[in-house]
């Protein structure tokens, strides 16, 4: 990318400088988490003044709830690609689970930080709010499928989701913590057996 005339701040064209931010801030996140994170020092880092960053990220929350929401489409186009409709919903949540584990391993500062606390809560970021909702619809999916065939018999759908997802969820972080000890070889198998446990729950 050309430089302009002062000094090494480089020029971008409209659009550029906020898909510059924003990758660098999923680097970032991939990296380190978002501890350190700072519209600020991701300016200096792609080369512009932080006024012209704050056109794009008014805060840390705009850039944050951005990045996360790249992390969800991510993980969204991981499920989507294990899930299968020509097989049974129970098939389908377990290749979701094993979907799921995966990217966590593959971007475990993204995961926690996807999983951490909730930045949203006031709606003021639609972007990460119909990611998460996209997500949370693939999810509910297989299990509304499931309950459609009779392979599930919930009266809550709602809530057979939030055990699976939150269940699953709790299970991944213990793993990434070494709380739960797993060879590499054996992840697989255990999300596989973890995920058809909880769904044997739901039809409890």
């Amino acid at each position: 990318m050309a430089k302009t005339s002062m000094g090494n701040k480089r020029s971008y064209h409209h659009g550029d400088l906020h898909t510059a931010l924003l990758r660098s801030a999923v680097t970032q996140i991939a990296e380190s988490g978002v501890g350190n994170m700072s519209v600020r020092a991701l300016a200096r880092k792609v080369g512009v003044a932080h006024r012209a960053a704050y056109q794009h990220f008014p805060n840390k929350g705009a850039l944050v709830a951005a990045a996360l929401s790249m992390g969800y489409d991510e993980l969204e186009t991981r499920i989507t690609a294990a899930s299968n409709k020509e097989t049974s919903a129970t098939e389908n949540l377990v290749a979701i689970a094993i979907a799921y584990a995966d990217f966590a391993f593959a971007q475990r500062n993204m995961f926690f930080a996807m999983t951490g606390p909730r930045i949203n809560d006031k709606g003021i970021y639609p972007v990460l709010e119909e990611a998460l909702n996209r997500n949370w619809r693939l999810i509910t999916t297989p299990i509304d499928e499931g309950i459609i065939s009779g392979e599930f018999n919930i009266d809550d759908k709602q809530a057979a989701a939030v055990v699976f997802w939150g269940g699953l969820q709790g299970v991944i972080t213990q793993v990434l913590l070494g709380r739960i000890k797993l060879k590499s070889d054996q992840r697989t198998g255990f999300f596989k057996t973890t995920a058809e446990r909880f769904v044997r729950m739901l039809n409890s």
